[in-house]
């Protein structure tokens, strides 16, 4: 394998290239990966490609025929003679997949490492392309085994016998599980962790061939060493470009986007350490920071501070591309597109090579911004219902043709960065014709409509009119290893266990349909002048914390199909009418509550009294009608069990207790702070899981290790309230910190250490009764270790 491609001609100085009448696309170097460096450059480069564009008709014409003959080749290989020849004549076979497997490898060597094969080193060739392929092949194989995350090590552990045995394969196993169970279900179902595994074995992959002649000992170093990174990088993509970016407001606060956004940023740009008290409460920003963590400690900003200017850039035009709106000219569009394009395949190679050569990063950036119209176009329908704006869902402005760049681009990519090879030419018009006919033939309608909606040259033309009029049996053929690999992936790895979800997780992905049911049920009531207040208290930004846990106890329990949604509404109108009493002047007289000003400071303190007075009425009347569902009895069992853990017994009195121990003088114990934590916090946990059991008439013998589940975890909950009362700041809790400063609390009594470790030791007790059931614990498992370790 060798390095061909055009060289780059001129001096560069400043940020642009002396050949200043566009005569070539820029000859980007690695300093100029800082992003006000790179964004000239793209500027210079889209200039000389529209140049060339309107100047090359008859050269994009050639190259999109080349398209065409592909998928018509394609075709050919497809059809029921073609098929018996190939299984009478198994030469014939082998030589196509010979083909196919050259013809992949010449891809992956353009796309990914900005190369194509010297013509003396086709025997080379043929051997690294049976081995690439086989990569793919092994690890889908596994990965249909159904083994998931197993499958994909046991795969790549094959296909690099050099990582068998080391450590971190077992440490990949462990971070690609716990990616899989901490990833939001629809990022999940839409195919995220399909794109974590193709990054990761694209990435080694590049380190495979970059230590093809370097012998077992420095093949095993460098692809032990790159292996973290490279997850690293694929996870980073599922969290920020599917998650991050994409995910509705319940799923993540304004807040703590705004403040993982300013710390990606200073990350990158600095390289500094950030601090875990600074990082949101919330799986994925704490997912990113261990990534960042990993990233520091293969590739010390010292020495790479390139990487970090090229994950800067990318980052950056990810961002600004995500926020574009419909409204702005599609052309502005462009330049974000080509960074964030450019961009991956750069930093990809920097994580996977040992060196760069200097004409490197202008073939990559140059080249990779033709991947991104053919990715555009795909997804069209899924942008569409998404809101995103793309080059394919924008409204179009009779300026700009992305239909006409994605062929044009492609053509001047081949003559401009590769001065014409034929081979580069082969590579993308043969990858490129089965990446768009997997989605062009499949709906024949949706591609005709093509014609009317841009302006196509008739080889364009014709080219769609080939792929909207092949028959159904050329879709089989229409795959490489790579696409395979990212499907197959997708459609195993995007299905998992509810009760293995990640506890956070699983509450985030139920926060939408939680907070509509608060709503609506709140809504419900006629609270007439009461009703602002209502809105107030149970609209605003909330963890929901009771009604998940009510639904996790149903998933445990495989309770199947919607939950009686009174039975949610009521459990969090208990819950906001404990807080708003709370809150009072007369009580712990807050201002902050759930990030924003006390209701009690908003509205006038009698009426937000009476309207916490409505929710507890209210409540009891939503449980009333679980006898739409369930035995009358049992549901009057409910009712009364209900009233007597928000009664003078329980509830209230812990609240009372908690009141006359800020009054007092006298030192109160820690046994004292317990019983009123059991009374004022477990009785909550406990009225969230006890009345769904009750229901479906549980044994007695459940129904206890709940109660005992409870009564650990709200001691839990409550210490680690105490905990990071006296160690964090109120922007981080969302409500006043401090506050407890006068009153009695685990805190003040046995000191910080001594509160953590009692903290720890109901941890493990509430775990311990969660083993003792006979159903699946592991949401409430992992919920109770969440309230142990909670920022907020």
């Amino acid at each position: 394998m060798g390095v061909r491609g055009r060289q780059f001609r001129g001096e560069v100085v400043g940020l642009m290239s002396v050949a200043t009448e566009l005569l070539q696309p820029f000859p980007f170097r690695q300093e100029d990966l800082e992003h006000s460096r790179l964004e000239e450059g793209v500027r210079h480069t889209l200039a000389h490609y529209a140049r060339w564009r309107d100047g090359n008709p008859s050269a994009i014409a050639s190259h999109v025929e080349h398209y065409t003959a592909q998928l018509d080749a394609i075709a050919r290989r497809s059809t029921p003679g073609a098929a018996l020849l190939r299984g009478v004549y198994p030469p014939r076979r082998r030589r196509e997949l010979r083909e196919q497997a050259l013809l992949e490898l010449n891809y992956f060597g353009v796309y990914n490492l900005s190369e194509v094969p010297d013509p003396a080193d086709v025997a080379r060739g043929e051997v690294l392309a049976r081995a690439h392929a086989r990569t793919v092949r092994e690890i889908v194989e596994g990965i249909e085994r159904g083994r998931g995350v197993a499958g994909v090590v046991e795969s790549l552990e094959r296909r690099f016998p050099v990582l068998r045995e080391v450590d971190e394969v077992r440490w990949l196993a462990e971070r690609l599980d716990r990616l899989h169970r901490t990833l939001p279900e629809t990022v999940v179902q839409a195919g995220a962790m399909g794109k974590v595994v193709r990054t990761l074995v694209g990435v080694l992959a590049i380190g495979g061939y970059d230590t093809r002649d370097a012998g077992r000992a420095a093949a095993r170093e460098h692809l032990t060493r790159i292996l973290p990174g490279a997850y690293a990088y694929g996870a980073a993509y599922a969290v920020i470009d599917d998650s991050f970016q994409d995910l509705p407001g319940e799923h993540m606060l304004p807040r703590e986007r705004d403040r993982l956004h300013r710390l990606i940023l200073r990350g990158l740009a600095t390289g500094g350490a950030i601090d875990p008290g600074e990082v949101p409460d919330h799986p994925l920003a704490e997912e990113m920071h261990e990534l960042y963590g990993i990233a520091l400690q293969v590739y010390p900003f010292a020495t790479h501070r390139h990487l970090y200017h090229a994950a800067e850039s990318m980052y950056l035009a990810q961002h600004r591309d995500a926020g574009r709106r419909a409204d702005e000219p599609l052309e502005s569009a462009y330049p974000d597109i080509f960074l964030k394009a450019g961009l991956s395949r750069v930093v990809a190679n920097i994580l996977g090579r040992r060196r760069l050569d200097d004409g490197f990063y202008a073939r990559c950036l140059n080249t990779i911004f033709l991947s991104q119209f053919k990715d555009d176009l795909a997804d069209r329908d899924e942008d569409r219902r998404a809101g995103r704006t793309t080059p394919f869902t924008h409204p179009g402005d009779g300026r700009t043709n992305p239909l006409l760049d994605l062929f044009a681009y492609d053509a001047y990519v081949v003559d401009q960065v590769y001065g014409g090879d034929p081979v580069a030419r082969e590579a993308l018009t043969g990858v490129g014709a089965i990446k768009l006919g997997v989605h062009l033939c499949a709906d024949p309608q949706a591609t005709l409509a093509l014609l009317d909606q841009y302006p196509v040259t008739p080889e364009i033309a014709a080219f769609l009119r080939t792929a909207a009029g092949a028959p159904r049996r050329v879709l089989p053929q229409l795959t490489t290893g790579d696409l395979r690999l990212k499907r197959e992936a997708a459609v195993v790895m995007g299905r998992r266990d509810p009760n293995s979800v990640d506890a956070r997780t699983f509450v985030l992905d139920r926060l939408a349909r939680i907070n509509e049911i608060v709503h609506d049920c709140h809504a419900q009531v006629n609270a007439a002048e009461l009703a602002p207040i209502l809105a107030y208290t149970m609209d605003g930004p909330a963890k929901r914390l009771r009604p998940a846990l009510t639904l996790m106890l149903a998933e445990g329990l495989g309770v199947r199909g919607d939950m009686p949604e009174s039975l949610l509404g009521a459990i969090e109108l208990f819950h906001t009418a404990s807080l708003i009493f709370d809150d009072l002047p007369a009580q712990d007289d807050a201002t902050l509550r759930r990030g924003r000003p006390a209701a009690h400071t908003v509205f006038d303190e009698g009426s937000v009294q009476l309207a916490a007075i409505s929710m507890l009425s209210s409540g009891f009347g939503m449980l009333a009608r679980l006898d739409r569902h369930y035995p009358a009895h049992r549901v009057t069992d409910v009712v009364a069990y209900v009233g007597t853990v928000l009664g003078p017994q329980r509830l209230c009195r812990g609240q009372f207790l908690d009141l006359r121990y800020a009054r007092d003088a006298s030192p109160v114990t820690g046994e004292a702070i317990l019983e009123m934590y059991r009374l004022k916090t477990s009785t909550m946990v406990e009225a969230a899981l006890v009345p769904l059991l009750m229901l479906l008439d549980r044994p007695r013998v459940e129904i206890e290790l709940v109660t005992r589940y409870a009564d650990h975890a709200g001691i839990v909950f409550q210490a680690r309230d105490d905990i990071l009362d006296a160690t964090a700041s109120s922007e981080q809790l969302g409500k006043d910190s401090g506050n407890d400063v006068g009153k009695a609390n685990l805190v003040r009594v046995y000191g910080l250490a001594q509160a953590r470790r009692l903290m720890e030791q109901h941890r493990d007790a509430a775990v311990d009764s969660c083993a003792a059931l006979p159903f699946d614990t592991r949401l409430l498992q992992g919920i109770v270790e969440h309230f142990a370790a909670r920022a907020r």
